[in-house]
């Protein structure tokens, strides 16, 4: 088949011309990092990680220069539009952090705005937080129909609108008033105050619903806030029980972290606010409240592929307590569903 020349030169210089173009319209990024938490391990690399290597945490394409000066920089790739990034030492265990050691969202820019980007890391996933920043809230106002010895729940962003979450719980100082001090978890958050349940929100004198509280970290470290009126005075009970393991599998290392998953955290199996702790004598111990007459939970290592299992390594039923019966409930780990 005959190709008309003319035509094909045309072509030619289109195909050409649209690629000129596209490579102009990528730009290559600059990346710095100026500095690092003071506990940052000697030695350590720095890697950086996003939406252009498919978040692979360790890529020896993207680890980061150290110059003489101890800024670390990077120049990423021809892109265009969106670019979302995080700095690690290697692997997501070692993931940043912010200042109090909470997950941060992903970094972003769009390539091009700017020709030099520079950050900072306050915190790795592996190392303890260094300068954590706290705010604390206090109620300086209460309704006159308040019970006398009210317990006030702080529901927020912080622990998914929980109304009576005992992690949240306000404190009494010397002077009558509420307060709790948060660590900051997102540059702000939104809350509302409850006597630990729905029905008790804060509300209008009206009784109308008022619109979310909000907080940022960025202001003063201390804020005051005044309820006006109860939706309903009626006070959550709560009850305690203490969770012992007296008995874990041999092959249970002593670094292991152990959790507490069931109906009180949503059936989360690695929630930080319900890991044991170990006594004097090297046993898991764990203070659980709640409202509910009875929980159900089972016991992980921090995800379902480590959860308990039978001897036989079959799953086990949910374990039941009806709270009240007893302050101490002794459990014995027969096998990991892992090993």
């Amino acid at each position: 088949m005959k190709i008309n020349r003319k035509y094909s030169y045309i072509f030619r210089m289109t195909l050409f011309a649209v690629q000129i173009i596209l490579f102009a319209s990528c730009y290559r990024q600059e990346i710095l990092l100026d500095r690092l938490p003071a506990n940052t391990p000697a030695g350590s690399e720095v890697y950086i990680t996003g939406n252009f290597n498919n978040w692979d945490p360790g890529d020896q394409r993207f680890r980061m220069e150290r110059g003489n000066n101890g800024v670390y920089s990077i120049t990423l790739p021809r892109g265009a539009g969106k670019l979302e990034y995080k700095f690690t030492r290697g692997d997501w265990t070692t993931v940043e952090k912010n200042e109090c050691g909470y997950d941060t969202p992903n970094r972003s820019l769009r390539y091009g705005e700017y020709e030099t980007v520079l950050n900072t890391v306050y915190c790795w996933g592996d190392t303890e937080p260094m300068n954590c920043i706290q705010k604390t809230l206090v109620i300086n106002e209460l309704p006159e129909n308040t019970p006398d010895t009210p317990v006030i729940y702080l529901a927020s962003t912080f622990n998914g609108w929980n109304p009576g979450d005992f992690k949240y719980i306000m404190q009494k100082n010397s002077r009558g008033q509420y307060y709790i001090t948060l660590d900051k978890q997102a540059e702000c958050m939104e809350y509302k105050f409850t006597l630990g349940n729905w029905e008790s929100v804060e509300t209008e004198p009206s009784g109308n619903d008022i619109a979310n509280r909000r907080l940022c970290f960025d202001e003063p470290d201390t804020a005051y806030v005044a309820i006006k009126a109860w939706r309903s005075t009626r006070i959550k009970t709560l009850r305690k029980v203490t969770l012992v393991i007296s008995s874990l599998p041999e092959e249970t290392m002593s670094g292991d972290p152990i959790y507490a998953a069931g109906s009180f955290n949503n059936w989360d199996p690695g929630n930080k606010w319900h890991a044991f702790k170990t006594d004097d004598s090297g046993r898991r111990y764990l203070t659980l409240a709640s409202e509910d007459e009875t929980i159900t939970f089972k016991i992980t290592r921090g995800n379902w592929r480590s959860v308990e299992t039978t001897l036989s390594g079959k799953d086990i039923a949910d374990r039941s307590f009806i709270m009240g019966h007893a302050d101490t409930l002794f459990l014995k780990v027969d096998r990991w569903k892992d090993r």
